[in-house]
């Protein structure tokens, strides 16, 4: 079975789950609230890069907790649904199976920040009325804070099917205590690099160093320290979710659907 077709069978899996409603009304309802939010103080010296770093961070110091819930409510919808049965003793191969769940999550991911990240923007324009918004700096984002976020996707996938959904929202609250503190305060300014929770976070605020309001508070050329930033957080993500990615899909692979806390 195709990669694509197996695709399209986990989507419609969600059909009628919190999951779907999760993937349908977060994107929406996030920049509603941040734009109710800026809409009450207009600095126009530091507008944009107060919007750009505030909407962000939010979002990101957030995903740890949403990707466990989203990958743990995966996890059960599979336990519920026969034990794992259409997974252990199905037709289609497991690798296929573990990759078009992998797949769907980041895809969904993909979709739902960059919707969010697009109807923030239309909101800047028509209601808050910024000029000279930086959207090539809001696309830059919307990568990096993919990028940051592929080794929870991977980790959190693993966590759910050996451990279960319970087990993988209460590592998700604990990467959300660290996003904040590790991920979005000076406090992690030296180790941030070696912390998986913190990368999301981190990466998404790198294209404010290229925005001309952060050049003209720093009174200096950002442009080797946004390169230095993003080789020390985009090297390790993507080698750790290739390697985490490996690991998931060799156990996997040697699943018999038995579960430590049965």
């Amino acid at each position: 079975m195709h990669l694509l077709k197996i695709l399209s069978s986990e989507w419609i899996k969600t059909k009628r789950t919190t999951i779907r409603l999760i993937v349908f009304v977060t994107p929406i309802i996030y920049p509603i609230f941040m734009l109710w939010y800026f809409s009450r103080y207009n600095d126009p010296s530091s507008w944009q890069i107060k919007i750009y770093g505030g909407f962000f961070e939010v979002l990101t110091v957030s995903l740890p907790i949403i990707i466990s819930l989203f990958t743990g409510l995966i996890s059960y919808q599979e336990e519920k649904s026969g034990n794992f049965i259409n997974l252990l003793a199905g037709p289609v191969s497991r690798a296929k199976f573990y990759f078009g769940k992998l797949f769907l999550l980041i895809l969904s991911a993909i979709v739902d920040i960059f919707l969010a990240t697009f109807l923030m923007l239309l909101g800047m324009r028509y209601i808050l009325h910024v000029d000279n918004i930086h959207y090539d700096l809001f696309l830059q984002g919307v990568l990096l804070s993919v990028i940051g976020s592929l080794i929870l996707f991977s980790m959190h996938m693993l966590i759910s099917f050996a451990l279960g959904m319970g087990a993988s929202i209460a590592i998700g609250g604990g990467g959300f205590l660290i996003s904040a503190i590790i991920g979005a305060t000076v406090v992690g300014d030296n180790i941030w690099q070696f912390i998986p929770w913190a990368w999301t976070v981190r990466l998404s605020q790198v294209p404010m160093l290229l925005m001309p309001e952060a050049k003209h508070a720093f009174g200096m050329q950002l442009s080797n320290l946004y390169f230095q930033e993003l080789l020390k957080g985009i090297v390790p993500a993507i080698i750790c979710f290739i390697l985490v990615t490996i690991i998931g899909l060799i156990w996997f692979n040697r699943w018999e659907g038995d579960k430590s806390y049965e």
